[in-house]
C-alpha cells in the first residue's frame, strides 16, 4: 500500500492548513475598505466561517469514507488471493474428472456469492458514507439559507 507522503489522493495536508480564523481575517479586511449601510459584515462573515468550516469536515468525511473503502477492498482482496490459493491446491488433487467438475462448479458458484456479497457490502459501505457528508452538507446548507434571510429581513 502506498505511503500518505506519497499518495497524490491525501488531501490531508490541505486541510490541516486551512485556518479558518486567518480566512475570517482576510475577509474582514477586505469588507472593512466598503462600508454598506445596514449590512452586517460580522454576520456575514460568521456565516461564510461555519460553510468553511462545513465544506472541510465534509472533505474530510469523504476521505475518512473513501479510505474505508480502499482498506475493505485490499482485505477482500487478500481474501479472493488467499481463497484461489486454496481453490488451486483443491483442483490440483482432483484425478477423476466428475469430481473434478463437481469441484469447479462448486467454487464458481461460491466465488459468484462471495462476489455478490462484497458488492453488496461496498455499496453499503459508499451509501452510508455519502449520505453522512450529504447530511452535514444539507445542514449547513439550510442553515445558510435561513441566515440569508435573516440577514434581509434587517436590511428593510
Amino acid at each position: 500500500m502506498t505511503s500518505q507522503k506519497n499518495n497524490p489522493f491525501d488531501f490531508t495536508s490541505l486541510l490541516k492548513s486551512y485556518d479558518p480564523q486567518a480566512f475570517v481575517k482576510q475577509m474582514q479586511g477586505a469588507f472593512s475598505a466598503y462600508q454598506l449601510p445596514n449590512f452586517d459584515s460580522a454576520a456575514f462573515l460568521e456565516s461564510q466561517k461555519k460553510n468553511m468550516e462545513a465544506l472541510v469536515s465534509a472533505n474530510q468525511a469523504a476521505f475518512s469514507g473513501t479510505q474505508e473503502l480502499l482498506k475493505c477492498q485490499s482485505e477482500m482482496l487478500q481474501q479472493a488471493m488467499a481463497d484461489a490459493t486454496e481453490a488451486a491446491k483443491g483442483l490440483a488433487s482432483s484425478a477423476n474428472p466428475k469430481d473434478l467438475a463437481e469441484k469447479q462448479a462448486e467454487l464458481i458458484h461460491s466465488a459468484v456469492e462471495k462476489a455478490l456479497a462484497n458488492s453488496a457490502e461496498l455499496s453499503e459501505l459508499v451509501k452510508s458514507s455519502q449520505e453522512a457528508v450529504m447530511k452535514q452538507v444539507n445542514e449547513r446548507f439550510l442553515a445558510s439559507i435561513k441566515e440569508i434571510k435573516e440577514a434581509i429581513s434587517k436590511l428593510g
